[in-house]
Parts: structure tokens; sequence; C-alpha cells
């Protein structure tokens, strides 16, 4: 029986927390999404100013993540390329801002953030991973 790695709400928090650090610095409202390796919600933070949108967006792109294992920026780069069918995709949000989150070369979840361009997005959700990066296996 092969074993995986799962987050730990430790974790979750932690890429949260680091996420919504780096938003509160460049003064960017959003909202901040992790989900588990099948794209379930385990948090979600809505910063104050954020649109409601934003919220569900978030989550939709932390899924994207985590199910197709790509970047959202990977569905956004292949539309802007003139590849339309992927619209038809189910699931695939085609706007960055959404980032695989991995573990030892394996997709634990997905991390996303939504509410200001899709590059400040991506840095957002790259301070969150950057906490798990950091984590030890124990």
């Amino acid at each position: 029986m092969r074993m995986k790695p799962e987050l730990e709400l430790s974790e979750v928090d932690g890429m949260l927390a680091a996420a919504e650090e780096e938003a509160l610095r460049n003064g960017w409202a959003v909202s901040i999404a992790v989900v588990d390796d099948g794209g379930h919600l385990l948090a979600l933070r809505r910063l104050p100013g954020a649109s409601k949108s934003s919220a569900q967006i978030a989550i939709e792109k932390a899924r994207c993540s985590a199910v197709t294992r790509r970047p959202t920026s990977f569905f956004e780069d292949m539309v802007a390329a003139g590849r339309i069918g992927t619209l038809s995709l189910a699931g695939v949000i085609p706007m960055g801002g959404g980032l695989p989150a991995l573990f030892e070369g394996q997709v634990v979840g997905g991390i996303a953030v939504s509410g200001v361009k899709s590059e400040c997005d991506m840095q957002i959700a790259e301070a969150g991973l950057a906490f798990l990066n950091r984590c030890e296996v124990r």
C-alpha cells in the first residue's frame, strides 16, 4: 500500500498566515483559499475590503490547481494563445493566482488568491507555498 502525505491544520494555518501577511504588506484586499489534493476546501480567508465574489473565485482556482496539478496560469496562457477549447474543460479556471501545493513531489493540495491582478494574486499564493516548503517532515 502506498502512503501519501496530507496537509495538517498547522500547515494550512501557516500557509494562510504567510499569504495574508504578503497581501497586507502590499495593501491588497483579497481572498485566500487552501484545498486538499481532491480540491475540497480546508480554509478560506477573505480580507477586509475584498469583494464577496473573490472568495468563490479563490476556492475554484485552488480546486483547479490541486486537481489538475498545474498552476491556473497554465490555462490562462493556453486561452491567451488561442486555445479556447480549454474553456470547455470542467473545473478549469483560466486566470492566474492558483498553485498546486507539492510536498516531496506529490500534490497535497492547492492554494489560490483572488482580488487583484493575476500576477499579484500569484505573488501572494507563492508566499503561502513558501511556508509549506519550510515545513519539516514529522
